[in-house]
């Protein structure tokens, strides 16, 4: 399975078949738009999809697809989740619930950190028999942000999960990602690690992970951010 996250910089039409040219199975994809038709995945592979405004300001939704023969319906309990969260059931050859999330900071919400925390709040109410994972743009951890992003980063560990990036590139705690997600002001010397993949951690050892280059998704104008994208092995056992 591949499994991606990737703001599209609201471009959504355009870009989706790139991403899905990628080769994805499931996505999270952050600054989307509706569209008034979808198109298939690679080989005319029938896409599922749901999405939704994290504010009411804006246009731009969070959406979740899935390419069959994964194809994703929504939780059951995703009205008592936060604004800025889409979970959804993955039905697949490995069902799990996925919880896209797209932090948005306006005035009377939550600081990108804090918003992260109430999802693993909803997270932590969940059958924890059943596999979890939580993807989309953080926009976080930053400099001001990196103490408190670490202490949800712990939690959601406790709750099972693990940063895919990190475990494939056996980083410690406190070595920083070489590979950005985000180019600020679309600047190659502007570069942000902020996009994630919270994996549960008895998947660590059955993937690897992918980030877009810069010249291909950025420099191209796609979006200043780059897919993330992890292929988990078929056989990975379940949680």
């Amino acid at each position: 399975m591949k499994l991606a996250t990737w703001n599209c910089c609201g471009k959504f039409g355009t870009n989706l078949p790139h991403l899905l040219g990628e080769g994805v199975d499931v996505a999270v994809v952050c600054e989307a738009s509706s569209l008034p038709e979808w198109p298939t995945g690679a080989g005319d592979r029938a896409v599922t999809h749901l999405s939704h405004r994290v504010t009411p300001e804006s246009p731009k939704e969070l959406a979740v697809l899935a390419c069959a023969p994964w194809s994703v319906s929504r939780h059951e309990r995703a009205d008592s989740a936060p604004a800025w969260t889409l979970p959804v059931r993955v039905d697949g050859p490995v069902p799990f619930v996925l919880v896209g999330v797209w932090t948005v900071v306006s005035p009377g919400q939550p600081s990108y950190v804090d918003q992260l925390d109430r999802a693993a709040d909803w997270i932590e109410q969940l059958d924890t028999s059943e596999p979890v994972v939580l993807a989309g743009d953080f926009n976080a951890p930053i400099s001001s942000s990196q103490s408190q992003y670490r202490t949800v980063v712990s939690r959601l560990e406790d709750l099972g999960l693990v940063d895919a990036y990190r475990a494939t590139r056996s980083l410690d705690a406190d070595e920083s990602p070489v590979d950005p997600t985000y180019f600020h002001h679309w600047r190659q010397d502007r570069p942000f690690h902020i996009d994630h993949l919270m994996v549960p951690s008895a998947w660590s050892d059955a993937l690897t992970v992918q980030v877009g280059d810069f010249g291909t998704w950025v420099a191209s104008r796609r979006s200043d951010h780059v897919p993330l994208i992890a292929d988990i092995k078929d056989d990975v056992a379940d949680v």
